[in-house]
């Protein structure tokens, strides 16, 4: 035995170093950051002209609650986020995003059918104020818009979407006050008339502690938001005896930020989790 230890030993003194260029090949590097200005100086979100994001679906590591599984929207497969235009608007910035998604709607591996939707949304900032539009992805880590609805009012009473300090998320928590006035829009042709009402929402964030994340483009420290919602749903005609309808409890979202990056992981409370897998940043 010895002598066939002998007879490997020059193979042996070869592996680490071997292995030490196979780590050092595998090793996460770190990914790409922005380094023009972004609008409104929000570094936790770079908003330059022709950035890009595009995120994928990664498998939650929990599964839906089972009283939402049947209320569950289908899953994109990919995000696409672009920075379309910068405009100022009197003493605010107004920054309109462009939002494709694809979702695979087929329950056959085999046979695809494709969902492609692309809608554009805003984030409307200044010094002291960050509102991204209710429809955005970035508003609550919930992709592909509202369907059926439209706003044509929207009130902020209390505070701003993300509450900035510097560019960036700081320690306290805030809330988000939100009323806004909806129509139910009918399908194009079928000359119905559907109803309208309010919804109120109430949306405390609460930073954590950073953490360390491995993306497709590279390895980030990003900052952990933590977004709780509740509200309610109040129709203009109801039924007699009919009460404002609450959302369901516990509705919590989870953002993963990285300054002059963006937004990198997210998880909300369909238990969908999607991880940044390209980024164009300028």
């Amino acid at each position: 035995m010895r002598i066939l230890s002998a007879a490997f030993l020059p193979l042996i003194l070869l592996v680490p170093s071997l292995s030490e260029a196979q780590k050092k090949k595998d090793v996460p590097v770190n990914g790409p950051v922005g380094k023009a200005v972004s609008a409104c100086g929000a570094k936790i979100l770079p908003l330059v002209e022709g950035n890009k994001w595009t995120y994928g679906f990664v498998a939650a590591p929990i599964p839906p609650p089972v009283e939402l599984q049947k209320l569950m929207p289908s899953q994109p497969s990919q995000i696409t986020i672009t920075v379309k235009s910068i405009v100022p608007k009197g003493l605010d910035t107004v920054v309109t995003l462009e939002e494709k998604t694809v979702a695979d709607l087929s329950k056959d591996p085999k046979k695809h059918i494709l969902d492609e939707r692309t809608i554009n949304t805003t984030i409307t900032c200044n010094r002291t104020k960050f509102e991204i539009s209710p429809d955005s992805f970035f508003f609550a880590g919930e992709p592909g818009g509202i369907f059926g609805l439209t706003f044509d009012k929207i009130e902020r009473p209390k505070d701003t979407s993300w509450k900035l300090i510097n560019g960036s998320i700081g320690e306290a928590d805030w809330r988000e006050d939100i009323i806004a006035h909806f129509v139910r829009t009918p399908v194009e042709g079928s000359g119905a008339k559907l109803g309208s009402g309010k919804i109120e929402l109430e949306r405390k964030f609460t930073p954590t502690q950073p953490e360390r994340l491995n993306t497709k483009v590279g390895l980030y420290t990003a900052e952990r938001l933590v977004l709780t919602t509740t509200g309610r749903v109040t129709l203009d005609q109801p039924q007699p005896e009919t009460k404002p309808m609450e959302l369901p409890a516990n509705w919590i979202n989870q953002l993963w930020l990285v300054p002059n990056v963006g937004v990198v992981q997210v998880l909300n409370s369909f238990a969908h989790m999607y991880l940044l897998t390209d980024v164009q940043l300028k």
